[in-house]
């Protein structure tokens, strides 16, 4: 029972990481984590869609997490994932936060929480209630879909007007990210820019890869991959250089929808003996997939841009991982990237959907391996700087206590 249990703060977020899919908001899990060391205990709640089995067996579906009520020890957090029925978003959006309200209000009645932090909008949103309740401090964190113009925000948007006025503080990921909440009309003094961290000692930039071949370049890329995560830009410019640079190799690591069309234009461009496609959720460890595929690279590229859904990317992690491991790094000048690159002092920055610019990129480094070891340099000191988990851990438990305080 929970009661036996004495924490801090919730922490709501949907879809928290499961053994099964430990990649899945993998910070959320790592904040809480790192709390502890602050004297910071959080239980989790992560209302959770019920999914029959007979769905699940879709292939869109199977990294869903399981639903249960049954609180659960993961890796040394505690949470419970109660079900409730989500419907389409598009159509039903206040009806799926009706049921989270429930469902947070539910599984905190066994304890007092001092504070609550949503991850997400829309949790911030269902999370309002349990903040009257008690009369406790709201922190909520966006990340990127939850803002800006895509059509997903801008229905959240109608819904954020009780959020702006009795949420206590908001957490923006990047300047550009503190931009966009405040045009959607969230006051500019509630906003924190508060970057994400990552764990250091993970990261040693002096290994060398396991596969690596001599004089071949492997060109790495991490996602999980819709339309708009860029695979295909990425492709289609690697397609160009293999042109002129024989001893090259793409390695595209995860899944999603857009990964049969990726296929099938590597396929087009007759590229596919050099790109190799690696499902890491098919592997008993996804995250030590993901850690070995970026230490054995020699560039890492993700080339996301604005679709038009209007979705935004926030800060995204496998850039800063990648340059914990000091590898060099290309990727797209929007949302909150730049400020993952040092403004491109820590790699190379392209504009949104430029295939001749990812090309010239590319071809730089690939030719310049004094290029390479610079960023390399410059990419593992900015991120000991800026996204070291230990300093943002250490900033957000002064955030928390500042609020528990004058509570």
């Amino acid at each position: 029972m929970v009661e036996k249990y004495n924490f801090n703060a919730v922490a709501v977020r949907d879809y928290y990481p499961t053994y099964e899919n430990p990649g899945n908001s993998l910070w959320v899990y790592e904040q809480i984590i790192g709390l502890m060391k602050f004297g910071i205990s959080s239980f989790v709640i992560s209302p959770t869609p019920y999914i029959p089995n007979f769905i699940r067996k879709y292939k869109q579906f199977y990294l869903y997490p399981h639903h249960s009520k049954a609180i659960e020890n993961y890796k040394g957090t505690y949470v419970v994932r109660p079900p409730f029925l989500k419907l389409p978003s598009k159509y039903f959006t206040n009806l799926n936060l009706y049921f989270q309200k429930k469902l947070i209000l539910k599984y905190s009645k066994n304890f007092n929480p001092k504070l609550i932090h949503a991850h997400f909008g829309r949790n911030g949103v269902a999370s309002i209630p349990l903040k009257n309740k008690y009369n406790i401090p709201l922190i909520t964190s966006f990340y990127g879909d939850d803002v800006g113009i895509n059509k997903h925000a801008k229905r959240l948007k109608k819904l954020y007007k009780e959020l702006i006025v009795c949420g206590d503080l908001f957490l923006a990921l990047s300047l550009d990210m503190k931009n966009d909440l405040i045009n959607i009309g969230f006051p500019e003094e509630k906003i924190i820019v508060h970057h994400l961290g990552i764990d250091l000692s993970l990261f040693n930039m002096n290994n060398n890869g396991s596969f690596k071949e001599k004089d071949k370049v492997i060109i790495c890329c991490i996602g999980r991959f819709h339309e708009y995560k860029g695979g295909q830009d990425t492709i289609l410019a690697f397609s160009r250089l293999t042109k002129e640079f024989e001893n090259v190799e793409l390695r595209i690591i995860g899944d999603g929808p857009y990964i049969p069309k990726m296929e099938l234009l590597c396929r087009e461009k007759n590229i596919e003996n050099k790109v190799i496609f690696i499902n890491n959720f098919k592997s008993k460890d996804p995250r030590s997939v993901v850690l070995n595929e970026i230490k054995n690279c020699d560039i890492f590229i993700l080339t996301p841009f604005m679709d038009n859904s209007g979705v935004k990317t926030g800060t995204p992690v496998v850039l800063m991982e990648a340059q914990a491991f000091g590898k060099p790094c290309i990727s797209t000048n929007y949302a909150g990237i730049p400020e993952v690159l040092d403004f491109g002092n820590s790699g190379i920055l392209v504009e949104q959907r430029n295939i001749d610019q990812i090309y010239e990129a590319l071809k730089l480094l690939c030719y310049n391996e004094d290029r390479r070891i610079l960023y390399g340099k410059r990419g593992r000191q900015y991120i000991e700087q800026e996204f070291n988990q230990e300093i943002q851990m250490e900033k957000l438990a002064q955030i928390y206590h500042s609020l528990i305080n004058k509570g």
